[in-house]
């Protein structure tokens, strides 16, 4: 069967905190976990109104001890800010806690402005070659080695699961040739999403991580009881992308009152028809007939899932829906 994600940037909602937003995350995590989803991923980002996710590797802790099944992981830990020791101590830890459970997914981006770079005291080394010597202290560490005559410890207990994420051709090349799962982000930008496809089979090699290709690909979808209410829902998110991604202004996430009040320009028009096309916002019918076209098409394997909305319980009804329907999907070949 097809495997279904969540994942989760703790939207803050207007008229909430970001503590509330937090304890969204918790409660949404739960609620995946009963409903039958196989990963919640939580993202990085940094000193921004619109997202209460700055530490991914505390947020899955929490996670994992507040559910049974469902995996835990981050999507992912923004590797240009940080040590690979470091991050290979992190992880070896949550592995040990919560073994079979760990996914460690590694993303690129700065997660924020250049003020951002500035105050985690980036340095500027190639994230790539910081990828790559994060993979060997974690494997020389489950072959009981060292690298550079250092442990990441707590050791022995295996590997957490390493996906690297990302939208460009770069990123899927990199997966590729290490042997490694790919997630690819088509809710930031699905541009070059078929180039990365293509990249991703034609050039993977087989490794001790991954003996085949394997395919995750996650996709903003807002589900309802009926198209119109669909659409009215994901129209907070959609005023939060031409506010955030036009006027540049750091906002958290309007209210229901709010979006359905405010009037779109033409300009702001374009950009959310732009983005509705890799989106998936109907009735429960028309997303996972959609989802399910979409995974057979481009051979995915797994498919993660955004959804923010105004309402949280909506948000989660959002995601019963789809869990609903998804659940007689089969594989890809």
């Amino acid at each position: 069967m097809i495997k279904i994600n969540i994942l989760d940037q703790s939207p803050v909602i207007s008229g909430y905190s970001q503590t509330d937003a937090v304890n969204q995350t918790i409660d949404l995590a739960k609620f995946g976990d009963e409903n039958g989803y196989h990963r919640y991923w939580v993202a990085e980002h940094h000193n921004t109104k619109s997202f209460a996710s700055a530490s991914p590797e505390i947020l899955i802790s929490a996670i994992a001890s507040s559910t049974k099944n469902i995996r835990a992981g981050s999507g992912g830990v923004l590797i240009s800010h940080y040590s690979p020791f470091k991050i290979a101590e992190q992880f070896n830890m949550l592995q040990s806690l919560y073994p079979g459970r760990i996914d460690l997914g590694i993303g690129r981006a700065p997660g924020g402005d250049s003020k951002i770079l500035k105050a985690l005291r980036t340095q500027n080394e190639d994230a790539f070659e910081k990828t790559n010597e994060l993979i060997h202290i974690l494997k020389n560490n489950s072959e009981n080695k060292v690298y550079n005559n250092l442990t990441a410890v707590p050791s022995g207990s295996g590997i957490p699961e390493i996906w690297i994420l990302g939208t460009s051709p770069d990123s899927a090349l990199f997966a590729a040739r290490n042997g490694l799962r790919y997630a690819f982000g088509s809710f930031i930008n699905d541009e070059f999403m078929l180039q990365c496809f293509q990249m991703y089979y034609q050039n993977f090699q087989p490794s001790v991580f991954l003996e085949k290709p394997y395919l995750n690909v996650a996709v903003f979808a807002v589900c309802a009881e009926s198209e119109s209410e669909a659409h009215r829902l994901s129209r907070c998110s959609e005023y939060w992308l031409v506010k955030t991604f036009l006027k540049s202004e750091n906002i958290e996430f309007p209210d229901e009152e709010t979006s359905m009040n405010y009037n779109f320009t033409p300009e702001e028009k374009m950009v959310i028809e732009y983005r509705r096309r890799s989106a998936f916002i109907g009735d429960a019918d028309t997303v996972t007939d959609r989802m399910k076209d979409f995974v057979k098409k481009y051979a995915v394997q797994e498919l993660t899932i955004v959804t923010i909305v105004s309402d949280h319980e909506k948000r989660k009804n959002s995601y019963r829906l789809i869990a609903e329907r998804m659940k007689d999907v089969c594989l890809a070949d």
